[in-house]
């Protein structure tokens, strides 16, 4: 509050000054235009008469410039508004203007004004802005408050606890791994705690079990009966070509859950995947398979006519031989051959799509997640890595208008939005930035960056890791 005062009293002399001093000046006369006009013409008269003396004239040429002269200054006279201006010194009339501006400025800010109110930083402002968002539902302000509560209380589980909850519900599992390791830490290794922490390390690790959560889940379970335990255990198994015990285990815990338990429908799913995989009797894991399980674990499309889905399969591999962009048809074609029992052609058809559209993120996060549904990611495929070609990055610029419609609108301006709303969110600019790119939009892949780099202009560290990653396709 005393640096208000302090600036709005020196901004308010220095307008006071500057309105008054007029009336500090000292008396001067000034002529106007007229009369300095007039002084010319008499200039010219004088200079008549001496040529006229001189006898560089006659006294014909003489009355004839005389009258000229005459007129010019009669009209100039004539036209004249003005004559001389006089100023004078008035220091009361200045002090009266001064004061009457102290007193009409300060009196009406004390009327008008909240002088008993404290300076808010902007910081508080900042703050009170994001109180309002998170109270509405936005997820991101919520998330931007937790993180500077962390940050004054970094010994809170609570805090800790809810930040990592508000990341993983933004898909966010990097930042939900880290945020679930300290609460964890702060819970005194509490088992379902360690759990969640152990699922969400293995969910940030793209669903593939790291040995750090497997000892973690190996730890609670020897403990308690934990599901969320026992379940990533299975999934373990069967990532090290264990079916037999990953299959055991799933239908083990099955058994013991009620059917209504929230992991069922993920548990029953990978049952029956796996049975298919195995060639096993989907009964003899779940007794109480329904009939459209039994058929997706049997291989014979789920009821639908096996010839017309082989004939189907076919059709789609001639087509993407002609145009292997349509990411659709190779989604079509994994889910085809899965049902039809064909599973290595289904994870061939899933790895040539991954392959194809590597540079693409949002697509192949669609691929992905056609192979999660048919339980291929439960399989490591044993298919080399093809190098990506100019020829893939081409496929990829080439979709169809609407396909390219159906990509951008619905998933890179959906990150573009959430970007918009919580911008601290290095990886998410990376991606924005590549997909733009990989495009062939290098105009929005170019805006794309400039924001980022608007954003942390104040963190040298963070940029030069987001240039380093994308700077070469947008010639940075």
């Amino acid at each position: 509050m005393t640096s208000f005062w302090i600036l709005t009293i020196a901004a308010l002399g220095l307008c006071a000054l500057w309105l008054v001093w007029p009336f500090l000046r000292r008396t001067e006369v000034e002529r106007d235009e007229t009369d300095a006009a007039l002084s010319i013409y008499r200039d010219q008269a004088d200079e008549v008469h001496r040529d006229l003396d001189a006898g560089l004239i006659s006294q014909s040429e003489f009355d004839a410039a005389q009258r000229e002269i005459e007129a010019r200054a009669l009209r100039t006279a004539r036209h004249s508004v003005g004559g001389m201006s006089v100023s004078h010194r008035s220091p009361i009339v200045a002090v009266i203007v001064l004061i009457a501006i102290c007193v009409g400025s300060i009196g009406g800010y004390l009327w008008l004004g909240h002088p008993e109110l404290q300076d808010q930083p902007l910081a508080a402002r900042k703050t009170e802005t994001l109180i309002r968002k998170a109270e509405a539902g936005d997820i991101n302000s919520r998330i931007q408050l937790l993180v500077e509560a962390v940050k004054e209380s970094p010994e809170s589980f609570e805090n800790w606890w809810l930040l990592a909850k508000s990341y993983a519900a933004t898909g966010d599992n990097a930042s939900a791994a880290d945020a679930y390791r300290r609460a964890a830490e702060l819970s005194g290794n509490d088992p379902s705690v360690l759990s969640t922490y152990a699922e969400s390390m293995t969910l940030a690790n793209g669903n593939k079990v790291p040995q750090a959560a497997k000892i973690l889940f190996e730890q609670i379970r020897a403990e308690n009966n934990d599901p969320r335990a026992r379940y990533y255990l299975a999934l373990a198994k069967a990532q090290a070509q264990d079916f037999e015990g990953a299959l055991n285990d799933w239908a083990a815990l099955a058994a013991d859950s009620d059917p209504r338990a929230p992991w069922m429908q993920l548990v029953r799913r990978d049952i029956v995947n796996m049975a298919r995989f195995t060639k096993r009797d989907v009964k003899d894991y779940l007794p109480e398979a329904t009939d459209t399980e039994v058929a997706r674990a049997g291989g014979d499309g789920n009821g639908r006519d096996p010839v017309a889905l082989a004939d189907r399969a076919a059709d789609l591999d001639q087509s993407l031989v002609g145009d292997p962009t349509n990411y659709k048809g190779w989604q079509e074609l994994a889910q085809i051959r899965a049902a039809l029992g064909e599973d290595d052609l289904a994870r061939l058809a899933i790895e040539e799509a991954r392959q194809r559209f590597a540079a693409a993120p949002f697509v192949l996060a669609k691929i992905n997640e056609t192979a999660t549904d048919l339980g291929l990611d439960l399989i490591e495929s044993q298919s080399g890595t093809k190098r990506i070609t100019d020829e893939d990055v081409a496929a990829v610029q080439s979709l169809s208008q609407d396909d390219q419609a159906d990509l951008i609108q619905g998933m890179v301006a959906g990150l573009a939005a959430k970007l918009e709303e919580n911008p601290d969110n290095p990886d998410g600019w990376t991606m924005l930035v590549r997909s733009y790119a990989t495009l062939g939009d290098t105009e929005k892949a170019e805006a794309a960056f400039a924001k980022a780099e608007d954003h942390y202009a104040s963190d040298p560290i963070i940029l030069a890791r987001i240039k380093k990653s994308v700077g070469s396709l947008i010639g940075k």
